[in-house]
C-alpha cells in the first residue's frame, strides 16, 4: 500500500495518525526503537498457575516475554498498551522500524533468512503481506490454532493470510473494505438526489457511471467531474477482476483491466475526471472543494483519514454520503503472525489472538480508532455509533457485501505491477503513449524489467 503512505505527507495533522490502523508505514526516518512494555516480567513463557474458569483471570495470570516488530511508531505502542491491559504479566519487547525505502521489510527478511534475530510476532501490511506469507520459514502455521476463529473473520482476510499450500499464516484485526464516498450537496444539486441507494444505482455499471458523468458535466456546465482522477475507478476495476496479476508465474492482465483502459480513456477525453494524481496536493485539496469532483473511492480507514483529514467540514455531517460500489474491493490492511522458529509461540499466539479474535476488544478498538473490525459478529451488531462524517452506521453499511470481496486475487507482486500500470496509464491518458496497444506493450516491458522471476508474454 505504498500509495497510502503518501497520505502521511498530505493530511493536515500527522499526529492524528496515532489512532490509524490501516497498515501504513512511518514516513519518518529515525533508527529502529525498542520499547519494552511496562509489565511485570517472568522470564520465558507459559502460564504460572492452573487455568481458572475465568478467561480474564487466565489472562491476568499468564506470564512470559515476546518480541514484537512493527513499522508504524504511532500505532505500535497502542497495540502493546491494549494487550498489556489484558495481559499485564507478559512483557512485550517492541521494536519499531519505519518502512521508508523498505527498511522494515528488508530487516525482517534478513532476520528470517539468517534464521536468527527475527521477532516472535510481527505485522505486515497489504502491500507486502503476500511476500511474507509465501516466504519460507517466515510465518508459523496458524491453521490449527485459529481453526475456531476463522469462520468469524471476513473471508477475504483469511484468503490473503493463507499460503499456496492452504496453510493459514497470518490473520488481520481489520477489514479494509471499500465503497464510494460522494459529496451530498453536489449530488443533490446536479443529479437531483443525495440518497445513497440512488447514487449506488447510478454507479452500478461502467455504462451507468459514464451516463452519470455526462449528466453531472452537463448540469454543472463542466465545473464538476465525476471523479478527481482515473485512479479512483481503477480501484473498483481491480476489485472486480476474476484473476490476479500473476497466474502460474506469468503476468496476467484480466479482462477487467483491458476494459478499464477504454473506460479511463473515455473519462479523460470527455473531462469526466479532473486529471489529478492520487495523493497529490491538488487531489487532497479537491476533497474539501465545494465542487471540482463528486466521487472518491474510499476504504473503511479512508473515511477518517482521506475524507476527514482533508475536509475539515466533514465531521459536521451532511456533506458526504457512502454508497455501495459496483464491484466489491478492499484497499489496505494489516496482518499479524508468529515467527516460524520462535520458541515462545504459546505466548506469542495470545498477542495475535487477542488482537484479531476478541470481539469486545475489537469493537472497542474500532470505536476508539474509527476502524472496521475483522469480526463478523461484531459487524452484525453494528458500530457503537453512526459515523459523523457519513451519517450512517458503517458496520451495517458494509455487512451486506463485505463477504463478497475477493482476496484470492492479491499476489506478492501487486505493488510493483500496479505502480507500473498507473505510470503507463498516466502517459497514455496524457497522449505520451499514442495507442492502447502501445500502452500495454510499455506496461509489459516495465513489468519484465522490474520483475525477473515471472514470465511476461
Amino acid at each position: 500500500m505504498k500509495r497510502f503512505k503518501k497520505l502521511l505527507a498530505v493530511v493536515a495533522c500527522v499526529s492524528m495518525m496515532s489512532t490509524l490502523f490501516a497498515g501504513c508505514g512511518d514516513k519518518e526516518d529515525p533508527a529502529a526503537s525498542t520499547e519494552p512494555s511496562p509489565s511485570a516480567v517472568a522470564s520465558d513463557a507459559v502460564p504460572s498457575a492452573e487455568p481458572s474458569k475465568d478467561p480474564a483471570q487466565d489472562r491476568a495470570n499468564l506470564e512470559g516475554e515476546v518480541s514484537f516488530w512493527y513499522f508504524n511508531k504511532d500505532e505500535a505502542p497502542n497495540i502493546v498498551k491494549e494487550f498489556n491491559a489484558a495481559f499485564p504479566k507478559v512483557k512485550v519487547n517492541l521494536s519499531v522500524i519505519p518502512d521508508k525505502d523498505q527498511q522494515y521489510q528488508n530487516k525482517l527478511t534478513s532476520a528470517i533468512r539468517a534464521g536468527s534475530g527475527a521477532p516472535d510476532v510481527f505485522g505486515v501490511e497489504s502491500a507486502f503481506v503476500k511476500r511474507f506469507i509465501d516466504m519460507p520459514d517466515a510465518f508459523a502455521d496458524l491453521t490449527d490454532r485459529a481453526k475456531d476463529y476463522v469462520s468469524n473473520m471476513v473471508p477475504y482476510t483469511v484468503d490473503i493470510g493463507t499460503d499456496k499450500e492452504g496453510k493459514l499464516r497470518a490473520v488481520a484485526h481489520q477489514a479494509a473494505a471499500g465503497a464510494l464516498t460522494f459529496k451530498k450537496p453536489l449530488a443533490k444539486k446536479y443529479l437531483g438526489t443525495d440518497d445513497p441507494t440512488a447514487i449506488a444505482e447510478m454507479m452500478s455499471t461502467p455504462e451507468k457511471m459514464l451516463d452519470t458523468a455526462k449528466k453531472l458535466k452537463d448540469a454543472s456546465g463542466g465545473k464538476v467531474s465525476l471523479f478527481p482522477t482515473f485512479e479512483e475507478p481503477q480501484k473498483l476495476y481491480l476489485g472486480g477482476r476474476s484473476q490476479g496479476w500473476v497466474v502460474d508465474n506469468k503476468l496476467n492482465i484480466d479482462q477487467k483491466m483491458i476494459d478499464f483502459i477504454d473506460f479511463a480513456k473515455t473519462l479523460r477525453d470527455n473531462k469526466y475526471e479532473a486529471s489529478l494524481d492520487q495523493w497529490s496536493p491538488g487531489w487532497s485539496a479537491a476533497i474539501a472543494d465545494d465542487e471540482k469532483a463528486l466521487v472518491w473511492v474510499c476504504p473503511t480507514w479512508g473515511i477518517p483519514w482521506i475524507i476527514g483529514s482533508n475536509d475539515k467540514k466533514a465531521a459536521d455531517g451532511g456533506r458526504w454520503g457512502l454508497a455501495k460500489p459496483p464491484f466489491p474491493f478492499f484497499w489496505g490492511g494489516t496482518w499479524f503472525g508468529m515467527y516460524s522458529k520462535s520458541t515462545k509461540q504459546d505466548v506469542a499466539w495470545e498477542l495475535v489472538k487477542y488482537f484479531t479474535t476478541d470481539k469486545e476488544f475489537m469493537k472497542k478498538w474500532a470505536t476508539n480508532n474509527q476502524d472496521f473490525p475483522n469480526n463478523l459478529q461484531a459487524i452484525s451488531e453494528g458500530s457503537a455509533e453512526d459515523s459523523k462524517i457519513m451519517g450512517t452506521n458503517v458496520f451495517k453499511f458494509y455487512e451486506p457485501f463485505v463477504k463478497d470481496i475477493n482476496g484470492k486475487i492479491l499476489t506478492k507482486y501487486d505493488d510493483t505491477i500496479e505502480n507500473a500500470f498507473i505510470d503507463c496509464m498516466r502517459s497514455f491518458l496524457a497522449g505520451k503513449i499514442k495507442s492502447k496497444e502501445d500502452m500495454l506493450k510499455t506496461f509489459k516491458d516495465k513489468v519484465k524489467t522490474n520483475l525477473k522471476d515471472i514470465t511476461v508474454e
